[in-house]
């Protein structure tokens, strides 16, 4: 029995890393499409006061209040997009994303090869040690200072995680 336990250790390792790799995709993936809101949110208000050169001259003389409120707004967001750099963390964030979920295309094929008993015990565990070592240097790459998700944001990246290997899998682990 201790045998057969040692014989699936590995691959259960294995599986769990692979867990973990989802889920990490998913939670950058997740960070992503929040920054991409207010990313959004700023370019529009921005294109919004500077294109208004023809509008102007009508808001202008009718109400002078609200086109000095839409101008100072966005000037408020661009400082605020300076103070929170929401497009540089947004290429960082899609740019990781597609650098884990590559990764992860990769550690599901050889997921596959563990799976029916293709590769060794040994040769899991310098997979398994390759595909952290991958992830640590990604995440370092596109966020050198590191990333810390919220409580929220790791919560929703786990239950997208469980329904996916539930759907892909029939099972989660």
């Amino acid at each position: 029995m201790a045998e057969t336990q040692g014989n699936r250790r590995q691959p259960d390792l294995y599986w769990r890393q692979l867990e973990q790799l989802k889920a990490a995709s998913i939670c950058m993936r997740l960070y992503r499409n929040r920054l991409a809101k207010w990313v959004t949110a700023v370019d529009f208000d921005k294109f919004f006061a500077s294109s208004g050169s023809i509008v102007t001259w009508a808001v202008w003389k009718e109400y002078p209040m609200l086109w000095a409120a839409i101008i100072g707004a966005a000037q408020f967001l661009d400082v605020v997009k300076m103070v929170f750099p929401f497009t540089k963390r947004h290429k960082a964030a899609s740019d990781l994303t597609i650098a884990l979920e590559l990764l992860y295309i990769d550690a599901e094929e050889e997921w596959e090869n563990i799976y029916v008993g293709k590769i060794d015990a040994e040769a899991i565990i310098d997979r398994r040690t390759k595909l952290r070592k991958l992830q640590i240097e990604a995440e370092r790459r596109y966020f050198p200072d590191g990333f810390e998700p919220s409580p929220k944001l790791i919560r929703l990246a786990e239950e997208e995680t469980r329904t996916y290997f539930r759907l892909t899998y029939s099972q989660e682990g």
